[in-house]
């Protein structure tokens, strides 16, 4: 006697609509993330990333104190104004803010006074945690939208990109190209299948891939969403503000390494890799690795221009000279106390999270957008 599979009510509204016409997988992956009632982010009961994804953020505050110090450091270069506006997108309820401004409250008293925190978050938890109650220096938007223009002096996202929904493709061989991976229904069940490229834009981009080396059934992804998010962000920024992106990726010669078969597409539940992307919409994070040679490349015609490329590890061990020359005074050769020990070992934690964890840093040149 056969059983008839239950599908959620979500499953149930993605499969209406693809009975309309197949998804292409972006369109599939932003509805799983980001539908406004069941997505991964809006929907979930704590913040999905943290649940589900091991972040920076997660280790401890750590990398939040590191990332006050920076933000003082770039005060101070700008001549300690009496206002410095800064902007997070995509925090959820507010860990690393919180992590960020009650370190400079303990650190920097002045810079304290001068702080503007802004959060831009869609989901209904935004800023939520409870230690932001002990502070009245920070205000929350919706959209980048509501920033006002040119009023954004250090611009900062720590695993952003990565969850910005993508294109999914197969090079099918020389004679026949590209086509795209589309979301179709087969015996009730989603599944891909080939189909159009659904774009100009999409084909474009494809043309700067190196396939001489491929071999057919070779499977990538296409984040064209790093443009239009750009062209948005970049008026809101001052000129010489500065742009941190904190995320996982490579440059796109690494990036589409013909041994790169199935591209960096991963799914993520109960904290264990899914071996299927389209399994349980809104109940798992769908996550691709940033293409930085081409994050750079959007930047620049953003008119933002890159100051730096590098391994996280090496950036937050720069920051953290003067936090540990701090603890050494402090101890004066004795044994670190429980704080310094735990301390201490989120440093580690996060400066051994891998080669493809980078930060990118950015200048806003005003005058070259």
């Amino acid at each position: 006697m056969s059983h008839t599979r239950q599908l959620s009510p979500f499953e149930r509204e993605i499969q209406r609509s693809i009975l309309t016409r197949p998804l292409t997988f972006k369109e599939y992956m932003a509805l799983a993330l980001y539908h406004p009632q069941w997505g991964y982010y809006t929907a979930q009961k704590a913040p999905g990333r943290n649940a589900d994804f091991f972040t920076s953020v997660s280790v401890g505050s750590c990398f939040g104190e590191l990332l006050a110090h920076y933000m003082h450091g770039i005060w101070q270069e700008a001549g300690s104004p009496e206002t410095f506006t800064a902007l997070e997108q995509g925090g959820h309820i507010g860990m690393l803010a919180a992590d960020v401004i009650s370190s400079i409250y303990a650190n920097f008293p002045a810079f304290s006074k001068a702080i503007r925190f802004l959060a831009v978050e869609r989901s209904a938890l935004a800023m939520t945690d409870p230690r932001l109650t002990e502070y009245s220096c920070w205000s929350l938007a919706h959209d980048l939208q509501d920033i006002p223009q040119e009023s954004v002096d250090l611009f900062f996202a720590n695993e952003l990109i990565d969850a910005f929904p993508v294109h999914r493709v197969i090079w099918q061989g020389p004679e026949h190209g590209w086509a795209e991976l589309h979301v179709s229904l087969q015996e009730d069940v989603l599944t891909f299948a080939e189909g159009q490229l659904s774009s100009s834009i999409l084909a474009d981009r494809l043309t700067d891939i190196d396939v001489s080396n491929f071999e057919p059934g070779y499977i990538t992804e296409i984040n064209l969403e790093i443009a239009p998010w750009l062209a948005s962000l970049s008026p809101r920024l001052k000129h010489n503000a500065i742009m941190l992106v904190f995320d996982y990726g490579m440059p796109d010669s690494t990036y589409y390494l013909p041994s790169r078969r199935e591209g960096t597409l991963q799914s993520y539940q109960n904290h264990q890799r899914s071996g299927n992307l389209l399994a349980n919409p809104g109940e798992q994070d769908l996550t691709a690795h940033v293409d930085f040679t081409h994050l750079q490349v959007e930047a620049e015609l953003a008119g933002l221009n890159s100051r730096r490329l590098e391994e996280q590890s090496r950036f937050l061990t720069r920051l953290a000279h003067n936090p540990l020359k701090a603890m050494e005074d402090r101890l004066q050769g004795t044994a670190p106390d429980k704080k310094s020990l735990s301390w201490i070992r989120q440093f580690q934690q996060l400066t051994s999270m891998g080669p493809n964890f980078k930060v990118m840093e950015l200048l806003r040149n005003v005058g070259s957008a």
